[in-house]
């Protein structure tokens, strides 16, 4: 999987403004365990996420970062009733295979709480806060075949599969130390709370979905051009 043209975009044109300046900013990478949180369509996934931080002062930082995922998979259980009385069964059930695959931008501040973003000799606590993107594609594969014409399909459900968007308010809080001159291992728990529930007949659950979590572990290199 490779980050879209248009982070590439924004990451060149803005080390491209950080280099003709005093500016300070850091390029960081991770690896992330996710879970989605929804009763209907729980799963967990590895993932990576890029991240450009530009500090504003030692305290305070504007971040933006893309992460990507492979495919959650998650197996529902559904009901069709049909529409007509005159229609035998009156009921289906069958087992449903789904997968969900997500990718996601933020952008935010970052405050260090202790330590700053440059501070060698210890570790360093942080909170950020930011509103993001999940970019998401969702498939069913229902184990029999149903006649939508003649049933209807609980939540109404469809098989196949398709994409969906949801903005988020993005929380964190992480631990950094320093490793080496100006390279920082961090860790750090993310939630994304999604603000947006446009339905998705892809989706078995439309409400406050997907909510997530994660777990990170990664690198922060500082670059200086004070130095």
């Amino acid at each position: 999987m490779k980050p879209p043209t248009l982070l590439l975009i924004i990451l060149f044109s803005l080390l491209t403004a950080s280099a003709s300046g005093q500016n300070k900013f850091s390029l960081a990478t991770d690896v992330s365990l996710l879970h989605n949180f929804n009763k209907l369509q729980r799963f967990n996934v590895v993932g990576q996420t890029l991240h450009i931080n530009w500090h504003l002062d030692e305290k305070n930082t504007f971040y933006t970062w893309f992460t990507y995922h492979s495919n959650g998979k998650y197996n529902s259980n559904l009901t069709a009733d049909a529409k007509s009385i005159s229609t035998q069964p009156q009921t289906l059930s069958f087992s449903n295979h789904s997968e969900m695959r997500l990718r996601q931008l933020s952008l935010g501040i970052k405050r260090y709480l202790l330590g700053s973003f440059n501070k060698l000799d210890k570790f360093n606590l942080y909170g950020s806060a930011g509103f993001g993107l999940i970019i998401g594609t969702a498939s069913n594969s229902f184990s029999t075949a149903v006649d939508t014409s003649l049933y209807m399909v609980q939540n109404n459900v469809v098989n196949g599969s398709g994409d969906f968007k949801r903005l988020s308010f993005d929380l964190s809080a992480g631990w950094e130390i320093p490793i080496a001159y100006e390279i920082f291992f961090f860790t750090e728990a993310r939630l994304h709370i999604p603000t947006t529930n446009y339905p998705n007949n892809f989706l078995l659950k439309n409400d406050n979905a997907p909510f997530l979590g994660g777990i990170n572990l990664g690198l922060r290199i500082l670059f200086n051009n004070e130095h």
